[in-house]
């Protein structure tokens, strides 16, 4: 197991930049939906688009600073914590399709507000701590449509039609209008996929979440059975890290180990450089070499 010659160079990332601007973000939010509850949102939708620029921002100034934003799944509650790590992977998927700076700003905006409809669910089904029963589930399917009504002249309808289709599917299969492909817009597929990945890799109640390479096998099973846009997915588990550098991994061999660097051609196989054992730290492990060597659990 040898030094790759790129590591040499690499500097680990400090995530105080990225922490601030999650955190930052992480106070729109809230100020949003508390605006929403006393019935003006106006203002509080403006912080919205200039978080998001931010965001946009930080991307281009450093991509992996940037996109360790979306590992910081410990600083706040679900809701708002998923929200900002669907804008900040569907923006990052968006920039890699090449997306001007406004369609930029609508997919982010739109990723942002897309769950601003289940502040209209009831708290006890919202909160509910366990599995909903088929008639909950249907109340929570009207979130989309809400959210579309609650920003009625207060974002644009490219925006409006993101939040209203984030869980509509190519194959008709979805919610709440059963649109197809051909039907939704680019933003809005875009966010289907960020949603979907950033809720099955986060830890809920009622099951255990997926590793970051378990994620992505799960969007490649929707999209090969049409649920997924299969092109958009193809470029996300090509862009997308799903081990940013500077996650802390447990490898199925035993060691502790840091990532530090990414296999361009494979980005479920990282190079990582070991913490622990003692005696064996600083080694570097190329994951796509070592076929039997799998990362089992993220530690920090």
């Amino acid at each position: 197991m040898g030094q790759a010659p790129e590591v040499e160079e690499l500097m680990l990332l400090d995530e105080g930049p990225a922490k601030q601007v999650y955190l930052e973000a992480q106070a729109v939010l809230h100020d949003l939906y508390r605006s929403c509850r006393l019935g003006s949102n106006r203002l509080a939708v403006e912080d919205v688009r200039e978080a998001v620029a931010e965001f946009i921002g930080r991307m281009r100034e450093k991509q992996d600073v940037f996109l360790q934003m979306a590992m910081l799944k410990d600083v706040d509650p679900y809701s708002a914590r998923h929200s900002l790590n669907v804008t900040l992977l569907a923006t990052y998927l968006g920039s890699r399709l090449k997306l001007p700076e406004e369609e930029l700003m609508v997919l982010g905006v739109g990723a942002m507000l897309h769950d601003i409809g289940k502040l209209e669910i009831p708290s006890e089904i919202i909160g509910k701590p366990g599995r909903l029963t088929p008639e909950e589930f249907e109340v929570v399917k009207g979130h989309p449509e809400a959210g579309y009504r609650r920003l009625e002249g207060l974002v644009s309808e490219e925006v409006r039609l993101v939040v209203r289709d984030h869980h509509e599917r190519c194959d008709g299969s979805g919610y709440p209008r059963g649109l197809v492909k051909e039907e939704i817009t680019l933003a809005a597929r875009c966010v289907a996929i960020a949603d979907v990945y950033d809720a099955v890799t986060t830890d809920r109640c009622y099951r255990p979440k997926l590793l970051p390479h378990e994620g992505m096998e799960l969007l490649m099973v929707e999209s090969t059975r049409g649920t997924l846009d299969l092109e958009l997915v193809k470029i996300f588990l090509q862009e997308i890290a799903s081990y940013p550098v500077g996650t802390i991994v447990r490898l199925t061999s035993g060691e502790i180990a840091r990532v530090v660097a990414q296999e361009p051609a494979v980005p479920l196989r990282p190079i990582v450089e070991v913490l622990r054992p003692e005696e064996r730290s600083g080694e570097i492990i190329r994951l796509l070499v070592h076929p039997s060597i799998l990362i089992q659990e993220i530690v920090a």
